[in-house]
């Protein structure tokens, strides 16, 4: 019984091991992609990978470029700051979904030195991450005025 039992054993961890190597690969991948990051202190973006990105930073994305899924629209070049997202990576669908800005984000900012100067000092305020894709509350607070967001 100790036989079958550990080359049953063995298997699983030759199995867990190449998996762990694979994963590995892919988010080294994922850690060195190019993003352009808005720099506060020059008010223009430049670029960097994603290993480099903090938390509340201006990042300018791309029509068919990856990006994460922690990210909140603030606007787009599209009328009313519509966007079109596919979540293939979270939920396996390929069809696109539509996401907005809010009205307010959309309309304070046109161009790049508005979005740095409007956007810079901004606070987020949100849910703690949790297992729901389709469900999310946060606010935006810009100079004392509160925006909600949603996941839309």
């Amino acid at each position: 019984m100790l036989l079958p039992l550990s080359f049953v054993v063995f298997i699983s961890m030759i199995k867990d091991i190449f998996e762990d190597v694979k994963r590995h690969k892919t988010d080294n991948l994922e850690n060195n992609r190019k993003v352009n990051v808005g720099n506060p202190a020059t008010g223009q973006f430049e670029q960097s990978t994603w290993m480099h990105v903090h938390v509340g930073r201006i990042v300018k994305v791309y029509c068919d470029e990856y990006f994460p899924c922690d990210l909140i629209l603030l606007n787009s070049s599209a009328p009313k700051g519509i966007c079109y997202i596919e979540t293939k990576n979270l939920d396996g669908e390929t069809n696109l979904k539509i996401k907005s800005a809010t009205k307010d984000t959309a309309l304070m900012a046109n161009n790049d030195e508005e979005v740095m100067k409007k956007f810079t000092g901004a606070v987020v305020e949100c849910e703690k991450p949790n297992e729901f894709l389709y469900k999310f509350e946060g606010n935006i607070s810009i100079n004392g005025t509160t925006i909600p967001v949603g996941e839309n």
